[in-house]
């Protein structure tokens, strides 16, 4: 009996001369049996020896395969593949076949997928620095860029700055600054600074005569009158001597000579203490009173209206231990008021009648105690004592009288 061939499994068939059909080998020509080609390899003829490995760009995951596959667009094989690898993050395949993926170049990405058959342009506000990124990175804070596919992103110049993923920047407002290209934020001004415009690079110094004690602020305030700031850059102005007594005549004085009103030196052995308002004393030693600045009266506490010495301004004065008395500025008797006009005027010398002409007793008009009606005395009216204005305008302080009212009164004057 005729030996039957062996089954189609076995890898012979009749049909290829009793040789290996295609996808089958044997490394003997004269063997009985065939062997299938193992996934990653291929035999396209028939009575091969030996199955060939596929090709870069192809797979074979299975076994008598008689040709290999090509690999998918976003993927790639290297030889003898069983499978296809997916093109990895920032690499892409636009054709079948592929031996490789293309690295994205710069200022492009995959968007972090796998598998990608292009690379897409970075957007505006996102850069990509690095070829190969699997992602676009945004543009940190006090950076932009304002086109596709940009490597790196720009700094926003000094002065400006801007939030994460810009496209553009942003001035520094009015009471900030930024004083470096790239600044994440802009910085509020410190206190004794401002910034009065938008864009600014650095904060400017409150000038003297000016303070601020705040941040963030698009000026500075004046020295209010009665009070003065020698230095740049300050938090705080000081006060003149004495707030009712002196004044500067102005907002925005910038040096202490600016403070005018009443001073009376009294020295004695050990000390010296100087007076700026009304003051009643008991001198415990001799003393030298010299009135530094305008005319002042010296009062017996006991009869302060019989019994008085005027001391002129730059003169002086000895006072026996023991005495008690009332020192005042003379300038609290000459009451400088404001005209239609606005100017300052004084009042010069004593009053001694009220509005109506009725007499004072006890003194003349005086306004001592700031009443806001101004400058008044004492009458009799119904047998009794009152108050009566004398017509006087209220005194103001820190209003400098005009020219000529107070060319001979040397206290007030600038």
């Amino acid at each position: 009996l005729q030996e039957p061939w062996p089954t189609q499994s076995s890898g012979i068939n009749a049909e290829y001369g009793g040789k290996c059909q295609p996808g089958y080998f044997a490394e003997d020509a004269g063997s009985a049996s065939c062997s299938a080609c193992s996934p990653g390899t291929f035999s396209a003829n028939n009575g091969t020896t030996e199955c060939t490995g596929c090709a870069a760009g192809q797979y074979s995951d299975t076994n008598a395969t008689v040709t290999c596959s090509a690999c998918g667009t976003g993927s790639y094989s290297e030889g003898n593949a069983t499978i296809c690898n997916l093109c990895r993050p920032g690499s892409a395949s636009a054709k079948k076949g592929s031996a490789t993926c293309s690295i994205c170049s710069a200022g492009s990405s995959t968007e972090g997928t796998r598998g990608a058959v292009s690379c897409t342009t970075c957007t505006m506000g996102t850069h990509a620095s690095v070829e190969g990124s699997a992602t676009c990175s945004i543009c940190h804070s006090g950076s932009f860029s304002n086109a596709t596919g940009t490597v790196n992103c720009s700094l926003c110049d000094a002065g400006s700055t801007s939030e994460s993923n810009a496209t553009s920047c942003s001035l520094c407002v009015p009471g900030s600054y930024a004083d470096t290209a790239g600044s994440p934020t802009c910085a509020p001004c410190g206190k004794g600074t401002y910034s009065g415009k938008a864009g600014c690079t650095k904060c400017d110094r409150c000038s003297a005569g000016s303070y601020q004690d705040l941040t963030g602020q698009t000026n500075c305030s004046l020295c209010a009158k009665g009070s003065y700031q020698a230095q740049e850059g300050s938090t705080s102005c000081t006060d003149c001597p004495n707030n009712r007594t002196f004044t500067t005549y102005r907002a925005g004085s910038d040096k202490m000579q600016d403070c005018q009103g009443p001073m009376l030196s009294a020295a004695e052995e050990k000390q010296t203490v100087n007076y700026t308002d009304t003051a009643t004393v008991e001198f415990t030693a001799s003393t030298s009173l010299t009135a530094s600045t305008g005319d002042w009266l010296l009062r017996n506490q006991e009869t302060p209206v019989s019994e008085y010495y005027v001391i002129k301004q730059g003169r002086s004065l000895k006072v026996s231990k023991g005495m008690k008395g009332i020192l005042e500025p003379i300038m609290a008797n000459m009451f400088c008021y404001k005209e239609p006009e606005g100017h300052g005027k004084y009042f010069v010398g004593y009053q001694n009648t009220d509005i109506a002409g009725n007499a004072c007793i006890e003194g003349p008009c005086r306004n001592e105690d700031s009443n806001p009606a101004g400058p008044h005395c004492l009458i009799k009216s119904g047998g009794k004592s009152v108050s009566s204005s004398c017509g006087i305008p209220q005194c103001i302080w820190d209003v400098e009288c005009s020219i000529p009212s107070c060319t001979n009164q040397n206290y007030f004057k600038n």
